[in-house]
């Protein structure tokens, strides 16, 4: 529908570090991975045990939102595999990133790749796949937007009463070359064995509550914070796609706050998004490093979109 034959070359994409220091902060980061993903899967399962020891309303109101921030950060883990920043090898990057964090999400890592690797290369112009968020809903990405109206929207997320996006948000996670059906059939396996086990154990309202419900709710509420900290009330909104050229200092924010307010909306360093835009190749646990280096560098510092807290990005974000 769009000619990506028209964007120039970026501005600013990889002329900050050499080439040596690139590829020390470039490394593959499978051990830090794996421990992250063992101490989500620890909070969650932590988290659904207490609720089923004493099962008072309010703790699994709780235990909703805790595990809802959780799975976000599942999803954190998974774009790392987008990246292949897990493993050196591909094979193991994707079955690890399949098995651990994305299929339990309900969707494949490849196809999160297909849409996500052209948005870096075409970030916010015409042909930025992200764009489908404005196009479907502008009201919704129409920042800055009115306090009232915002908070309204994540109040919306939160109790699931306005999730019709989702179905545009797993078509961007979907688009995958190829056969989908291996993936469906594994997806539904590991979901079947998990309610299987739920049922056999009496504990069905656990998979439906504890995990499906946040799914739909809470994990929603924090991607949408993230993404509309990370491109968004950065220029005026009916200039957002109309880019020839990849700007990537003009167009992306790092966003960073106290550390609960991190681990629950931005975890593992993931604010650092205009870091990672310039440098996708360097994993997450390397992004704060990433940041102190290039904070020293003039060209740098200078153009840098950087909002230090998140009461300061709602300001931002809002009239």
């Amino acid at each position: 529908m769009y000619n990506a034959a028209v964007i120039e070359e970026p501005l600013s994409e990889g002329r900050f570090l050499d080439e040596q220091s690139l590829r020390e902060f470039s490394k593959p980061a499978l051990g830090m991975w794996l421990l992250a993903v063992l101490l989500e899967w620890t909070i969650i399962g932590l988290t659904m045990l207490v609720c089923n020891l004493w099962p008072y309303w309010w703790l699994w109101v709780l235990g909703v939102v805790v595990i809802g921030t959780r799975q976000h950060a599942l999803g954190v883990m998974s774009h790392e595999g987008v990246h292949y920043n897990i493993s050196r090898s591909k094979f193991w990057n994707d079955l690890l990133a399949n098995w651990l964090t994305a299929y339990s999400l309900t969707y494949p890592v490849e196809a999160f790749r297909t849409n996500h690797r052209i948005h870096h290369r075409y970030l916010d112009t015409a042909v930025d796949p992200e764009r489908v968020g404005v196009d479907n809903r502008p009201t919704d990405w129409d920042y800055p937007m009115p306090k009232r109206r915002f908070f309204l929207m994540l109040a919306r997320d939160v109790i699931g009463v306005y999730q019709l996006q989702t179905t545009t948000l797993y078509k961007y996670l979907w688009v995958l070359p190829g056969n989908k059906l291996p993936h469906i059939l594994k997806i539904v396996f590991l979901h079947s064995l998990a309610i299987t086990i739920a049922v056999l154990t009496g504990h069905i309202w656990t998979y439906v509550l504890l995990w499906l419900v946040p799914l739909v709710t809470i994990t929603l509420l924090c991607f949408r914070v993230r993404t509309a900290a990370e491109h968004c009330g950065l220029d005026r909104p009916e200039e957002r796609y109309k880019r020839v050229q990849v700007d990537t200092l003009a167009t992306t924010r790092t966003t960073f706050g106290c550390p609960i307010t991190q681990f629950l909306i931005a975890p593992y360093n993931v604010c650092y998004h205009l870091e990672h835009h310039l440098y996708p190749s360097v994993p997450v646990f390397r992004l704060k490093s990433l940041h102190k280096v290039l904070m020293k560098q003039p060209a740098y510092f200078v153009r840098a979109r950087v909002t230090r807290s998140f009461r300061q990005l709602v300001r931002e974000l809002t009239t």
